[in-house]
């Protein structure tokens, strides 16, 4: 087991706050039991008792925590820890009660007590060393419970850290994945209009893909961005393919109102619109239109991408499916079980793609943008 370092000034604070509190109640205690058997002692004689044992208790809790450490309870050396702790605990209990002796009789002696310092300890002791002797076990206990507490809430942030580093890494993966195929088709269509002598179609989807790469760039550490951050993203991601497949391509977007302050993955419609052009509208001459779509519905955000192409070969699935793996992984990082991703033929045609995950609002940081 790992030692910690010395005690934070912060749980000193937390100690000698608790045995105040301690000396304060036992004290009180104390004088009321007095009074109940007309043997009343003065409250500040009887408040200044506890609160000097309690705090002698404060003194040496860190030495106590400290032998914990040393002597642990662990499985191949416990005998030898419960009798290092069992003494330790005696010296403790009679060290404390020789304090109390000491303190009584210079603030008093009451009457009917032993002659000497020593029997009258030894007779504290006698009286109190279970009770007292509990306190003792006590603090063990404590530091033992509050350790393994920060521990645990060491490993949950850690692999909360873990969490996140992944969920970063597979947004990476992703962005790594566009510019490749993104990037040749967009050069490629600008090498073919500077040859065709269109210089200013080309100019255009030059500016457009900047642009595209620069709102990249801007939400590269975001994992999640409003979707109206998401919709501008798609727009330039779809202006640059339409002119690449010219009236081949044609697109619809239409997000409700109330959806385009929702939270949500970065990125996340890029491989859904990526599958529609690839497989529903570069196979076919005529080309067709991608429809993307966002809807509230039963406290969730509703998104889905269609196409109106041939659809998925009898409906099996087979039709691959581009950074969908990667787009399932972050979805589960992010709402758990909570979310829906499908990919199947529509009924009017085609193929449409769903994702349903908890409707939320983007930060307001987002909003104001």
């Amino acid at each position: 087991m790992d030692v910690p370092d010395a005690v934070p000034r912060s749980d000193w604070r937390v100690v000698w706050g608790v045995w105040t509190a301690y000396g304060l109640l036992v004290g009180g205690q104390q004088y009321l039991v007095g009074r109940v058997f007309e043997r009343p002692d003065p409250l500040w004689r009887t408040l200044a008792l506890q609160l000097l044992l309690a705090w002698c208790w404060a003194i040496v809790t860190p030495l106590i925590r400290r032998l914990a450490w040393r002597f642990p309870f662990e499985r191949n050396r416990w005998r030898t820890s419960a009798v290092v702790h069992l003494v330790a605990c005696l010296a403790t209990v009679y060290v404390i009660d020789l304090v109390y002796v000491l303190a009584s009789r210079a603030l008093g002696e009451p009457p009917n007590q032993p002659a000497t310092v020593l029997g009258q300890t030894a007779r504290l002791f006698v009286f109190w060393v279970v009770a007292d002797g509990l306190l003792y076990w006590a603090v063990i206990s404590v530091n033992y419970a509050v350790y393994h507490y920060r521990r645990s809430r060491e490993r949950e942030l850690a692999a909360s850290r873990l969490e996140a580093q992944l969920a970063q890494a597979q947004l990476q993966a992703l962005q790594a994945q566009l510019h490749p195929h993104f990037l040749f088709n967009a050069l490629h269509t600008i090498g073919t209009l500077i040859r065709a002598g269109d210089s200013q179609t080309a100019i255009r989807v030059v500016a457009g893909l900047g642009d595209l790469m620069r709102r990249l760039l801007d939400d590269a550490a975001a994992q999640e961005v409003p979707l109206k951050h998401e919709l501008q993203f798609i727009r330039s991601y779809l202006e640059i393919e339409q002119v690449r497949f010219r009236d081949r391509l044609r697109v619809t977007i239409h997000a409700a109102p109330d959806t385009l302050d929702a939270a949500v993955p970065h990125l996340i419609l890029q491989p859904l619109v990526e599958n529609a052009i690839r497989h529903g509208i570069a196979p076919h001459v005529a080309g067709g239109t991608i429809l993307v779509g966002a809807r509230r519905h039963d406290g969730r955000l509703v998104l889905t991408v269609r196409d109106d192409g041939l659809g998925i070969p009898d409906g099996t699935g087979a039709r691959p499916r581009v950074g969908l793996a990667n787009t399932r992984a972050r979805l589960e990082r992010l709402f758990d079980r909570e979310f829906e991703l499908s990919v199947e033929n529509a009924s009017e045609g085609g193929v449409e793609a769903r994702i349903a995950f908890p409707f939320r609002v983007a930060h307001v940081e987002w909003q104001a943008e």
